[in-house]
């Protein structure tokens, strides 16, 4: 009885071993990326717009590319660099973060910090104006006509 008890736990060892290292190794290849992951970063080079938005012939076939490239597990970055390599960098939806491009970055950038700073240095000096009175003070006659009016209106 020891026997078939000393049998059955290798054998559940055994089987426990396999399905860890199939599962091991279906995790590692599994896609890390998926389709509309990619399609809102990338345009299609036809239309001018993004892949998500386009069904043109070329949007088919960079969709297409694309699966291809997450069935193979690539990371998004290496579907974007096999995009750019098959298509040109025209490809990409947002512009790269060196040369001419790097002002694509820098230049709204900057006009938001101006608009903001303009804003605050217009709201300090209207801060520090001096107020006007809401109405002239009225003099001693007018004061009087006043509560004299005033007198009436109570019961």
């Amino acid at each position: 009885m020891t026997a078939r008890l000393a049998r059955a736990l290798v054998t559940g060892f055994a089987a426990l071993l396999l399905a860890g290292v199939l599962a091991s190794s279906a995790a590692a290849c599994a896609p890390r990326t998926t389709l509309p992951d990619v399609e809102d970063e990338v345009m299609c080079t036809i239309c001018g717009t993004l892949l998500a938005e386009s069904d043109s012939p070329q949007a088919e076939g960079e969709r297409s590319l694309i699966r291809k490239l997450i069935a193979e597990c690539r990371t998004k970055d290496q579907i974007k660099d096999a995009l750019v390599a098959q298509y040109g960098a025209n490809v990409l939806a947002t512009p790269s973060g060196h040369g001419f491009d790097l002002t694509a970055w820098i230049v709204p950038g900057l006009v938001i910090g101006l608009v903001l700073a303009g804003l605050g240095v217009g709201a300090y000096r209207l801060s520090r104006r001096p107020r006007k009175a809401a109405s002239p003070p009225l003099d001693a006659a007018d004061a009087a006509r006043l509560d004299a009016d005033m007198g009436r209106q109570d019961p």
